[in-house]
């Protein structure tokens, strides 16, 4: 699976892209918010936000708050062989 073949939109396909390069940790984990995206791509939060929500609606990925009062964002399971095959390999003990 590559992030061409789920009919995305430019938009969509740039957050998602660095999203998935801000995931350097173990499978599943993720400490990336919307402020890393949005100063990698140089587009603002706003318009990144706009992104994310679509994405969530696809189902691709999820955002919850940390303590911290971060929104985290998390690739869902089905989606983790878009990082790399570590990830790809735990992801089978999941779905």
């Amino acid at each position: 699976m590559n992030i061409s073949e789920l009919n995305l939109t430019e938009l969509e396909s740039k957050t998602l892209e660095s999203f998935i390069g801000g995931l350097y940790a173990e499978p599943g984990f993720s400490d990336v918010d919307v402020n890393d995206i949005a100063n990698e791509l140089g587009i603002s939060t706003k318009i990144i936000r706009g992104a994310l929500g679509s994405l969530v609606k696809k189902g691709i990925v999820q955002i919850e708050t940390n303590d911290s009062g971060y929104d985290i964002i998390y690739l869902n399971t089905p989606y983790w062989a878009l990082v790399n095959e570590n990830w790809a390999e735990e992801s089978k003990m999941y779905i």
